[in-house]
């Protein structure tokens, strides 16, 4: 048995940082029933969530790509197992109206400047701001929330506009060690956490997952 297995067997939590990658919201969650194949999140704030999510584990600096496949209360399971997208599907996908304040710099260029996210979707996103115009292809943008910066490559530029294609940080450190994140269960188990009481309680029935496009 693997010590990620046995880590799962002892009941610990480890917060987490939820993003969900439909509108690029952000919010705190508590991960617990964690494993190669998925986990559970729980949080106040999680019928926020729409199909797909980042979950950036306490102590490592990179995004782990998930699925939402069902809810219980206040609480949501989800899977790793991701489906390779198909190039026509990008093409289908839902673009949601945001309004989100980002600081967006060049990928090689220290200077920043301050922008609006109007509409997002898994995949890119529409920047609105001044000067847009002066920054060059290759961009790193911040969101709040997220301590992380997103690559992207802008694409198409007009009116003050700008349509960009989204690179999320899911590959830009090794993959966590299950020795690590046992380590880091043991950690915050060791400390007091507030987070941990909406997930101490037993997990209740999970119901079937409502799909945010109405089916």
């Amino acid at each position: 048995m693997s010590n990620l297995a046995m880590a799962m067997e002892t009941d610990k939590y480890i917060s987490a940082l939820v993003v969900d990658l439909a509108d690029m919201s952000c919010f705190e969650a508590t991960a617990y029933d964690l494993s190669e194949r998925g986990c559970w999140i729980a949080s106040d704030k999680i019928d926020r969530l729409k199909e797909e999510v980042g979950l950036r584990l306490a102590g490592f600096d990179k995004l782990l790509r998930g699925t939402v496949v069902a809810f219980g209360d206040q609480e949501a399971q989800i899977s790793f197992q991701i489906k390779k997208q198909e190039p026509s599907e990008k093409r289908r996908e839902i673009r949601r109206q945001v309004w989100i304040t980002a600081i967006v710099c060049g990928k090689t260029n220290a200077a920043s400047m301050k922008c609006r996210i109007v509409d997002a979707s898994k995949s890119g996103c529409r920047l609105e701001g001044a000067k847009l115009d002066k920054l060059p292809k290759e961009i790193e943008i911040s969101i709040p929330g997220l301590d992380l910066p997103i690559k992207g490559v802008i694409v198409w530029r007009k009116n003050d506009q700008a349509g960009v294609k989204l690179d999320w940080p899911f590959e830009a450190a090794p993959e966590p060690k299950p020795e690590d994140i046992l380590r880091l269960m043991k950690t915050d188990e060791a400390r007091p956490d507030d987070n941990r009481s909406c997930a101490a309680r037993p997990r209740p029935k999970a119901r079937k997952k409502i799909s945010a496009f109405g089916g």
